[in-house]
């Protein structure tokens, strides 16, 4: 096993609000149902006073967030780059991350504007529905990053939704973590995403990438709609390591060495917010270990399979010893 391995992500930190829905609820709310749709401050106010806070639970999120959370879990030295508001909010999502293990010197803060916010909406079927307000996430400005920033660290975890700020200054973080000696890991963040962005996507994965994680609906926005196979074969055209994620159907990867399949491991799901990042933070922990596509699979669908069992993204200690004795 390959050790001081250590990993950095880039993106969003916004607290999760999370809350059981009926279908009919989601009528109040515009975007389709499973997706990810950005929204204000006075929308993200409208949805909360409909809820009336009931069984509203808070956690730290953002899909960058959640990924570095778990790899912080398992050890890894660990840093989130991402600018949060000077409020209670920020203050809680830092003392989260110091909690878990990760490192807050890389967040920066804003004076101007609250910390972002998504509200996670899980219907029956488990299925969860996002409204994020980026907020004071969407003053993180990359031009106020260099080199230093991601000096040290094996591997730069990004997520897909930094789009929002341009092409651009995506594509200069890449560069940057690059120049640093780091791999460069993204998660293409959701559907709506790669519909907006993808002649952007495809040519970042092509000239920066080295992993890319993408669920079966993101690669059929990249991609059509093709088998899940032949979509792994047209992402590892592109980057050295390609997962497509199928849910509860498993996922297909390939680190170089062919395709293998990785089934899911069977539970009873109640909440499926931040399976896919939970599935990447134990698929990266893997291939920094220094496992096989099967290896790191292994542990990423065993990890995804605890999140799913809970409410949000923080599993339980006993939770992380079953993840832990696959290591």
């Amino acid at each position: 096993m390959k050790k001081d391995f250590s990993a950095i992500g880039v993106g969003s930190p916004i607290v999760d609000l999370i809350a059981q829905v009926s279908d009919e609820f989601l009528k109040n709310v515009s975007g389709d149902k499973g997706g990810m749709v950005m929204i204000d401050n006075a929308e993200l106010e409208r949805i909360l006073r409909l809820l009336d806070n009931a069984g509203v639970r808070r956690s730290p999120g953002g899909s960058a967030g959640n990924t570095l959370f778990d790899l912080a879990h398992f050890g890894v030295k660990t840093a989130l780059l991402g600018t949060a508001g000077e409020d209670e909010a920020g203050a809680f999502y830092r003392s989260e991350l110091e909690k878990a293990g990760g490192s807050s010197h890389a967040l920066r803060y804003s004076k101007n504007s609250p910390t972002g916010h998504c509200i996670c909406l899980v219907t029956p079927d488990a299925e969860r529905t996002m409204r994020p307000a980026l907020a004071a996430a969407l003053e993180f400005d990359p031009a106020d990053v260099s080199e230093k920033d991601f000096a040290g660290y094996t591997l730069a975890h990004l997520e897909g939704y930094l789009l929002a700020h341009s092409e651009e200054k995506l594509r200069y973080l890449m560069q940057t973590a690059q120049s640093a000696g780091c791999l460069i890991s993204l998660d293409l963040a959701s559907f709506e995403v790669v519909r907006a962005f993808k002649p952007a996507i495809l040519k970042l994965l092509e000239d920066f990438v080295d992993i890319v994680f993408a669920n079966s609906d993101e690669a059929d926005a990249l991609l059509g709609q093709l088998p899940p196979e032949e979509q792994l074969q047209q992402l590892r055209k592109l980057c050295k390591v390609a997962v497509v994620k199928l849910g509860e159907k498993g996922a297909w990867a390939d680190c170089g060495d062919g395709a293998v399949f990785i089934p899911a491991n069977k539970v009873d799901a109640i909440d499926t917010t931040a399976a896919g990042d939970s599935f990447a933070a134990g698929f990266l922990y893997g291939l920094l270990a220094g496992k096989d596509a099967a290896g790191c699979g292994k542990t990423g669908a065993a990890l995804a399979a605890e999140t799913v069992q809970v409410f949000g993204a923080a599993i339980s200690d006993e939770a992380w010893a079953r993840v832990k004795t696959l290591i």
